[in-house]
Order: C-alpha cells, then sequence, then structure tokens
C-alpha cells in the first residue's frame, strides 16, 4: 500500500479506536501513524530538495544510518534527529499557504514525547492524549499535502480538533495588506522567522557564500518597486529615462531616495517609519518568507521575472509577471534595488543571527533582483551586486520597508 493510502487508512483506525475507547490499539497506531508521517513528509522534501539542501540530507542520512543506511529503514528516533537537524520542515510546502503553517509552531521533538506521555496505563487519562495526538496527525497531513483536505464535517470532528488547528495556524495580530495614503504604496506584512540566506542552489559567486542562519523580525514590504506616480507625489522632477506612471522610478541616486523617505516619514502621521529593506530583509522577502527559492516566486524566471530574454528594451510596468508566495511583484528582474547595507564581499561572515544590517564596508552600498537588460542569472534571489551610491542608471529603482509603531 502507498503512503498516500496509508495515511488516511491509519488516522480513520486511529480515530475509531480511539472513539471506542480501544487504547492499546489506538496507541500502537498513534505511534505507527507518526513514524509513516516522518517518512513521507521528509520523502516529500527529498524529492524536491535543491542541490545544496540534498547534499546536507544525504551527508546526515549516512551520518545517522551508516554508509548504506535507508531512511525508509530507520526508528522514529532516528528519523526525528533526521529531521530536526535537516530543518526539514521549514521547507514543507502547504496546499492552503505559501509556507507551512506548522513551521513556526511545530517542535517534532515535543511531539513525540506527547507520543509517549500518551502510554498511560489509566485509560481514562490516556484517551485526552489520544485524541489530541489524532487531531494533530490529521491536520499535519492536511497542512503538508500528504493527506487532501476534506469539507469540515463538524459533526465529526471534536472541538479540541477544531482548537489545535487554530492554535497551530500563527496568529497575524497586523493587517495583511495596507496603503500608505500619501503616496498610494500598498504593503504586505511578512511575517518574522529563520531562513538559510545565501546561495543555496549553488549556481553563485563567493560573495553569496557562506549559506548561513539568519532571523528576521516581522516587517511590511511595498507589493511594487516604487513607480513614478507614486514618486512624484512627494518628489518635484521624475529623473526616470523610460517615462510612465505605472513603471519602476529609476536614474535615482541612494541621496535621491533618501530624500524620498525623509520626505514620506515626515508626511505619513501614526508612528510608522519608512526605510530600505536591509539585504536579508530582501532576500527572505524574495523567497517568499525564506523558502529554497531560485527566483522571487519559483524556478522558472519567465514566469516571474523582466530580463534580457523578454526583449523589452526597456522597464516593464510593476506587476506584469506572477507575484511570489507573499505577493511581491517585481523582486526579480525589471530594475535593481537599492538595499540598506554597505557593500562587503564578506559580510556573510560577519552577519548578525538577528536582523542583520552591514555597516562595515566601503562607500558603496548593496543592490538586489537584477533588471530589464541582464540574464536571468542576475534575478536569482541570492545575487548581490554592489554600486556606487553617487551614480544611478536606467535600471536602477528601489523599493521600501515599513515598521509599524
Amino acid at each position: 500500500m502507498q503512503n498516500h493510502d496509508m495515511i488516511p487508512n491509519l488516522l480513520n483506525q486511529l480515530e475509531a479506536a480511539v472513539g471506542e475507547g480501544q487504547g492499546d490499539a489506538a496507541q500502537r497506531l498513534s505511534e505507527t501513524a507518526f513514524d509513516v508521517l516522518l517518512k513521507s513528509a521528509y520523502a516529500q522534501v527529498r524529492g524536491r530538495a535543491s542541490t545544496a539542501v540534498m547534499r546536507n540530507l544525504l551527508t546526515l542520512e549516512i551520518e545517522i544510518g551508516g554508509e548504506n543506511g535507508d531512511f525508509r529503514e530507520f526508528d522514529a528516533g532516528r528519523m526525528l534527529d533526521l529531521l530536526v537537524r535537516g530543518d526539514v520542515i521549514r521547507h514543507l510546502q502547504t496546499p492552503s499557504a505559501p509556507r507551512s503553517m506548522l513551521s513556526a509552531a511545530l517542535d517534532l521533538k515535543k511531539v513525540a514525547a506527547w507520543l509517549a506521555d500518551a502510554n498511560e496505563p489509566d485509560p481514562m487519562r490516556r484517551r485526552p492524549g489520544l485524541r489530541f495526538l489524532h487531531a494533530w496527525m490529521r491536520l499535519f497531513a492536511e497542512e503538508t499535502g500528504l493527506i487532501a483536505l476534506e469539507p469540515d464535517r463538524p459533526q465529526q470532528r471534536s472541538a479540541f480538533s477544531v482548537a489545535v488547528a487554530a492554535v497551530v495556524e500563527k496568529p497575524q495580530s497586523a493587517p495583511q495588506t495596507i496603503t500608505d495614503p500619501v503616496t498610494g504604496m500598498s504593503f504586505v506584512w511578512v511575517p518574522g522567522g529563520s531562513f538559510s540566506m545565501g546561495d543555496t542552489f549553488g549556481q553563485g559567486v563567493e560573495d553569496e557564500t557562506p549559506v548561513h542562519e539568519v532571523s528576521l523580525s516581522p516587517f511590511y514590504m511595498a507589493v511594487f518597486p516604487v513607480t513614478q506616480q507614486q514618486w512624484c507625489r512627494l518628489m518635484p522632477n521624475n529623473p526616470s529615462a523610460f517615462v510612465a506612471d505605472d513603471h519602476p522610478v529609476e536614474q535615482v541616486t541612494l541621496a535621491d531616495v533618501t530624500t524620498f523617505l525623509e520626505k514620506l516619514n515626515a508626511a505619513v502621521e501614526g508612528g510608522q517609519r519608512f526605510d530600505l529593506p536591509s539585504e536579508a530583509q530582501w532576500e527572505y522577502a524574495a523567497r517568499s518568507g525564506g523558502l529554497d527559492e531560485l527566483y522571487a516566486g519559483g524556478p522558472d524566471p519567465e514566469a516571474v521575472a523582466w530580463f534580457e530574454a523578454d526583449q523589452i528594451g526597456r522597464t516593464a510596468a510593476v506587476g506584469g509577471k506572477a507575484p511570489n508566495g507573499l505577493g511581491l511583484y517585481d523582486m526579480s528582474g525589471n530594475v535593481w534595488e537599492w538595499c540598506r547595507d554597505l557593500y562587503h564581499p564578506e559580510a556573510y561572515r560577519q552577519h548578525a543571527k538577528v536582523d542583520p544590517v552591514c555597516i562595515r564596508g566601503d562607500a558603496d552600498r548593496v543592490i538586489r533582483g537584477g533588471s530589464w537588460h541582464l540574464d536571468a542569472w542576475s534575478a536569482r534571489c541570492s545575487r548581490r551586486f554592489r554600486f556606487d551610491p553617487q551614480l544611478y542608471g536606467p535600471a536602477l529603482g528601489f523599493r521600501v520597508v515599513m515598521r509599524a509603531s
């Protein structure tokens, strides 16, 4: 029997055993189902992993299981070790969200501890734990795409199962999308989190390494690069070479951008603070919240990026290609975007682990994203480039982040 058939059957059997008070049978089914879920989730990630991620996983498999180790033969303890050390949960996709709703709340070792605690001799004390494990495992299987989502059937789902779903969905106290009333820029909420920053695909250059773990606080990011229409609501002149209201503003020096931001911060009431993104914020947002994406939205540059293959010979109107998983457009291609960091070739060896910004380097600033006149390689999410802050060009614009008060 294939796992996609086995998992719903196991969960249905577990639900029936719990409902009928068959504690020993329910305990055995819980252990079996948990083991199958771990291996299925791992196989799902392993099957679509990038070269860099796959190399790390294979190294861990050999380290944990020996030269001929096969993860399908691992016991639950070794599978837990493999999933935790390989940070596998972060790479899971879900059918209902661009990023796993479990990734921020899930600690597999704690779930294994729950499973052990559910092996309680008193049947009255054992049953609530088994009901919880069943609800958690069904939710995990649905949210990771291991089983199909079922229509809500309240009469067949306990109130506790519904409560588990509400807890695992990361609460969002902030609005998902807001609009700045002065310029009309729309911003999306970017939840904080951790990700592996840098060239995870092994296609870049030395200053995109080493790949390193970075944690970011939540922030808002503009849906599009700043357009000429938005620029002109605060600035007296449009410097762009390719004039059109809905195209990115370009030919802006860092001093021009700083003036725009100062005016925006002065004009907007309520305590919000507008700034350029750090390059860590930029890459995290471009990769749909830290997913292992080559381009901002997926593996196909033609779907998400304006670059030389489009042969347009100029900038494009914003929003003309597909967005990434956060609803951000044009982060790959169209125009390069100024970042807050000073450029340093060894920045990734010096980054703070939380909210890093490089403030030591030469006078050049980091720009990100590639442009309409360069190849797809330059539009990769991990591509870093240096640029003199006093210069400008028809392929260089910017995007704004906002910190709520």
